[in-house]
């Protein structure tokens, strides 16, 4: 069974990198869903419910793509250095791009902060594993 799912066009891109980046993802998700909801709750506005989020799930990727995704075994201080600008980076660009759009969808067009955090999320999430694969973890 597994062998016919390997071979179909999709088993490439259905491994245990994949798997593992999605079910991380999640967590992530989790995390950063959470401390937004409990910023709204605060009443805080979206982008600095956003900002808040975005760093404490910034901080617990990180940990957990280098660990269980990408594997990365090198601890060495000159390689977290690395890993750590450009991951950092790579989120931060797409930090912007999710703020701008999201103050956008919330602050012009009225849309629920939560609703719309959902949609910008999956073009995050799209983002965020191409820079981690490319860019981070050096993952070819």
């Amino acid at each position: 069974m597994m062998k016919l799912f390997k071979d179909h066009r999709f088993g490439k891109f259905c491994n245990r990198e994949t798997i593992s980046y999605l079910i991380c993802g999640v967590l992530t998700t989790i995390v950063g869903f959470g401390v937004f909801l409990l910023c709204e709750v605060l009443g805080m506005h979206v982008a600095l419910s956003n900002t808040i989020s975005t760093i404490a799930a910034v901080i617990f990727a990180y940990f957990v793509n280098k660990i269980i995704v990408f594997r990365s075994e090198s601890w060495s201080v000159k390689v977290l250095a690395r890993e750590l600008f450009v991951f950092f980076t790579g989120r931060f660009v797409t930090y912007i791009m999710e703020t701008l759009l999201l103050i956008l969808l919330v602050d012009v067009f009225g849309l629920p902060g939560f609703i719309c955090k959902i949609f910008t999320s999956v073009l995050v999430v799209i983002g965020n594993y191409i820079i981690s694969k490319k860019a981070v973890f050096n993952v070819i």
